[in-house]
């Protein structure tokens, strides 16, 4: 039998493999916390609308674990919803950034969910019927340790490129985890879980399956920002005779 801290440790493993994995084989993935090349305003801005998609999207999804968590593990499920509560205002956090860029709550809300993000709800949809409650707590674990050990690194970034007040709510999101002790609290709910099913393999081919995801969203952002742009540029231009006859033709 597993006991807790060894599968902290474990989970700690993996996923530091899993984030390194992304950080340094996705384009510009890595910039987001590294010097090396200059923060993109496109790509970041996006990646917050995006964190806004998700935190509104797999609310459903940690509703429904609620559900079944009550009927797997009662006392879990206090902690679980309190968790979840939490996270529903999380939203308003990162609304409060874009606004310091510009975006209204009208644009953000109006933006569409990007491929990677609409393929992540539907995997862990599909995934709560496979496990149980056990699908939205491994994703919960995968933030929460992204929280714990990177995001902070992304806000102190950001806040040198742009200012304090553009990060602020990012900044107390960090906090806000960090005091509440939310990394620890899905550990403890994890270690339960996993233990009610017997079966470790569950929650780690999750993890993994989740990182993938996560790589993908990464790639698609870039793609849909900085690979867009790079590649408008890089489009020939009609020579000046096939534009005026053009222009002609119209």
């Amino acid at each position: 039998m597993t006991t807790r801290s060894e599968l902290e440790q474990r989970i700690d493993s993996l996923l530091a493999g899993e984030v390194d994995r992304i950080l340094t084989t996705v384009p510009y993935a890595g910039h987001l916390i590294s010097e090396e090349q200059a923060l993109d305003d496109e790509y970041y801005i996006r990646h917050r609308i995006e964190t806004v998609k998700r935190i509104i999207l797999t609310a459903r999804i940690d509703a429904l674990a609620l559900a079944r968590m009550i009927e797997e593990d009662y006392e879990s499920s206090r902690l679980w919803g309190r968790y979840t509560a939490d996270e529903l205002n999380h939203d308003l956090l990162f609304r409060r950034d874009l606004h310091q860029h510009g975006c209204s709550n009208e644009t953000i809300d109006g933006a569409p969910p990007l491929v990677a993000t609409r393929n992540l709800i539907i995997y862990l949809s599909r995934r709560l019927e496979e496990i149980g409650s056990l699908t939205a707590v491994a994703y919960s674990l995968f933030v929460e340790w992204n929280s714990d050990r990177v995001s902070a690194r992304v806000v102190n970034r950001a806040e040198r490129h742009y200012s304090a007040k553009h990060v602020l709510g990012a900044r107390s999101h960090v906090h806000f985890d960090k005091n509440a002790n939310h990394y620890a609290m899905i550990l403890d709910i994890t270690d339960k879980l996993v233990g009610r099913l017997k079966d470790e393999n569950a929650l780690f081919d999750t993890l993994k399956e989740l990182a993938s995801l996560f790589c993908a969203y990464f790639q698609e952002l870039h793609d849909v920002t900085i690979g867009q742009r790079a590649e408008a540029s890089s489009s020939p231009q009609p020579a000046p005779s096939e534009r005026d006859l053009h222009a002609v033709q119209s």
